[in-house]
């Protein structure tokens, strides 16, 4: 759904606007609205409004506006998927619409819709509507699909946004040149050879730095296509661990088998799986994952035998700008791209006060930060306002499959959705919590309690 507001009225001479030597993005981005709020004062219309889609993504934004309120008025039949919009979607000509068949920001009063399109095949990238008191008239019309033609020009004169290629785009985790294989982990060859003959894996390394990514890389090199079985405790009562050992690797076999903190068992569950995985009772890959954590006591055999393969993640502090400036600038593409955004850019201020921060979780807090950012910007340039925030408050990945924890799973769903709304509706809350399909206050009760406000 789209929901308009006034734009700022600007004095200049008639024309003048739409006649810039400006073309392409640059004529649309800064030409076109007070190009629009001259046309409609000249044509005597009350009110009126452009929608085109974005530049990144399928969304489509609020280009200009001219004469409605502070808080804009909502055209429910103008949302994605209703009949108003489908019908000006397929339709060429200019449609016209009264109040008395459909709820306007002029009652009574007359709206005339313009479809803008553009490209060879003509595609749909946007509409303009206008509203009058009085008469229906059909010269409006015509004066309307002209300056549709003209933003459609316009938009056809745009470069297109840049893209990186995507096969040279590294998904974390699941890629031979993800940062956190090729940068991090740079000895990770020798051990997945080691790994291959033994079955058997520790990856060490702080809370966040990844170690369950890299644990479902290692899966997915070996044993794509079999099942990864994420075990995050173990029965205390060692006569129910041998059987769950037992019901664990029927289940996975040959597929892989993954551990948290080992180090944390009991000195009884250490010796019952340590004896487990070293005899011939299984067929399947074992991979433990280990936060670096002092004082626990431990089986000194269980110990050698943690650390016998191994990989040590470190964290974030201890690693060099350069190497942590390739993470950035790799894990942001493939958010952007995840979130349906490419082509998007971090200016050189928003990444060096990304080289300057603290991450105490390391790659959950990276993550979370720059997908806020990619949220809430509008535009394909992420400045370095759009990434303030304190990180501890923003939780935005969505738990895997395996993590049962349903409430963080809603409350990152809703933090997405909101800072959607936030970029599509420049923050005005009024217009997003109707689009969201909640009271104002409701909305500015949750952006509280999920650290957005």
């Amino acid at each position: 759904m789209i929901k308009f507001k006034q734009f700022h009225s600007m004095t200049t001479t008639s024309g003048s606007s739409i006649y810039s030597s400006a073309t392409g993005r640059a004529w649309i981005e800064k030409i076109l609205p007070p190009a629009w709020t001259e046309l409609c004062t000249n044509l005597g219309i009350k009110a009126g409004v452009v929608v085109l889609k974005s530049w990144e993504d399928e969304s489509f934004y609020e280009s200009a506006s001219f004469g409605y309120g502070e808080e804009g008025f909502y055209y429910s039949f103008l949302a994605r998927g209703e009949s108003g919009w489908n019908r000006v979607k397929n339709q060429i000509t200019p449609i016209q619409f009264t109040s008395r068949e459909t709820e306007l920001f002029c009652d009574p009063g007359f709206a005339s819709v313009v479809a803008i399109r553009a490209g060879r095949e003509r595609e749909f990238v946007g509409f303009l509507l206008a509203e009058w008191e009085g008469e229906e008239t059909q010269n409006l019309d015509s004066i309307l699909y002209l300056f549709a033609e003209k933003i459609s020009k316009e938009r056809e004169n745009g470069s297109p946004p840049e893209t990186r290629d995507s096969g040279q785009i590294a998904e974390i985790g699941f890629e031979d040149k993800s940062p956190l294989v090729s940068q991090i982990v740079p000895s990770l060859s020798e051990k997945m050879d080691l790994f291959r003959q033994s079955k058997i894996m520790t990856i060490f390394g702080p809370q966040g730095s990844g170690k369950k990514t890299l644990a479902k890389w290692v899966h997915h090199h070996t044993a794509s296509n079999k099942t990864c079985l994420f075990l995050s405790s173990i029965p205390e009562h060692l006569g129910k661990l041998e059987k769950a050992l037992a019901a664990w690797a029927l289940e996975t076999t040959p597929g892989t088998m993954v551990f948290s903190e080992p180090k944390k068992w009991t000195l009884g569950q250490q010796k019952i799986v340590s004896d487990w995985v070293q005899s011939s009772e299984h067929h399947c890959q074992i991979l433990f994952l280990q936060s670096i954590e002092e004082g626990l006591e431990i089986l000194p055999g269980f110990d050698r035998f943690l650390k016998k393969n191994s990989i040590h993640i470190p964290g974030f502090t201890f690693l060099e700008k350069n190497k942590l400036e390739g993470i950035i600038l790799s894990l942001f593409q493939d958010l952007a791209k995840e979130q349906n955004r490419n082509g998007m850019h971090l200016e050189p201020a928003a990444l060096g006060s990304l080289l300057e921060r603290d991450y105490p979780n390391h790659f959950t807090d990276l993550k979370n930060i720059l997908l806020s950012g990619i949220l809430k910007s509008k535009g394909n340039r992420i400045e370095e306002m759009a990434l303030e925030g304190d990180i501890s408050k923003l939780n935005l990945g969505v738990p895997d499959a395996e993590d049962l924890d349903l409430r963080s799973g809603i409350q990152a769903l809703e933090r997405q959705k909101i800072l959607n709304a936030m970029r599509i509706f420049s923050g005005n809350q009024i217009r997003m919590a109707k689009a969201l399909g909640i009271s104002r206050g409701a909305l500015q009760n949750k952006m509280k309690q999920l650290g957005i406000l």
